[in-house]
């Protein structure tokens, strides 16, 4: 699986056509975040599984749809949606190889993937595999142990944000350039900003709602309450709350990162468990790769 997924990266770093490659990429968010799956398990979903959605709902700025004026907005999103994949790929890439040859998620395999020097050039990428990989060690035990299950959902959820803070780090000046004048013209933009989930489109600017799938609950019950310290502290960080409340959720000025962190941290944490998110939109993907495994 990894090998063909590192082949289907490579069609992608040299395709030229930015709608059919948007698809493409989404395909890759699919497959990596089916072999993570297979690792950390389904019962919460790891980053590729939302970034297969956010690539999908891009592809509607990569072909000019919801902007109402483009400014370069859409050549843009298309750069940032070829610069992200090209960026994380290869390193959830490195890790699957790994614990394909160590025969599961080992501390060798851990260690090895982590002396790439890859992970050098980017401590947050580090710190997410980390957590996958300790997460990965509890999962025989969560059916029957909720300690275990909490922790190592908590763990998937810090794997996650630190995944998006790369992320964001990565495609800011993209968004900086989606978004040339800022300001009002920013705030303006920001409005038509939507992420499609299962539930439909979330607006950024508003704060997040109670996902379909709790029945009114805002967050997994796993994740009401945070005891992972770094996870406290991205919360602290990002202006979020370590409880309940997702009042300080909304991203007003997406071009802000900081802003676009806050809606992030908290976006993950209510639809960790929405195990739909596993079902990528025909829609979202290449017509040859429809169905694929």
């Amino acid at each position: 699986m990894a090998q063909r997924t590192r082949e289907l990266l490579d069609v992608i770093l040299v395709h030229d056509d930015p709608v059919a490659r948007n698809r493409l990429i989404t395909q890759c968010y699919r497959d990596i975040a089916d072999q993570l799956a297979l690792v950390v398990g389904r019962r919460d979903l790891n980053w590729f599984s939302f970034g297969a959605w956010a690539s999908g709902t891009a592809g509607a700025a990569i072909r000019g749809e919801r902007i109402p004026v483009d400014f370069g907005t859409s050549r843009n999103v298309a750069a940032g949606n070829l610069a992200i994949i090209a960026d994380v790929a290869p390193a959830a890439i490195c890790w699957l190889d790994e614990i394909e040859r160590a025969g599961g998620p080992t501390p060798d395999a851990l260690s090895r993937t982590l002396a790439d020097p890859l992970f050098g050039r980017a401590p947050k990428l580090a710190e997410a595999i980390r957590c996958y990989h300790e997460a990965a060690l509890l999962l025989p035990g969560i059916e029957a142990d909720p300690v275990h299950d909490k922790t190592a959902a908590e763990l998937i959820l810090l794997g996650n944000i630190r995944m998006g803070e790369h992320e964001q780090t990565v495609v800011d000046r993209f968004v900086d350039a989606a978004m040339p004048l800022g300001g009002p013209f920013g705030l303006i933009t920001t409005r038509f900003i939507a992420i499609e989930t299962p539930d439909g489109d979330i607006d950024v600017c508003r704060d997040v709602l109670a996902p379909a799938y709790l029945a009114g609950q805002i967050f997994p019950a796993v994740l009401l309450e945070l005891d992972n310290v770094d996870l406290r502290s991205a919360c602290d960080a990002f202006g979020q709350s370590r409880g309940t409340d997702t009042s300080a959720s909304n991203a007003l000025r997406w071009e802000d990162y900081d802003d676009r962190m806050g809606f992030i941290l908290t976006f993950f944490r209510a639809y960790q468990r929405d195990t739909r998110f596993f079902d990528v939109p025909a829609r979202y993907l290449p017509a040859l790769l429809d169905g694929a495994a």
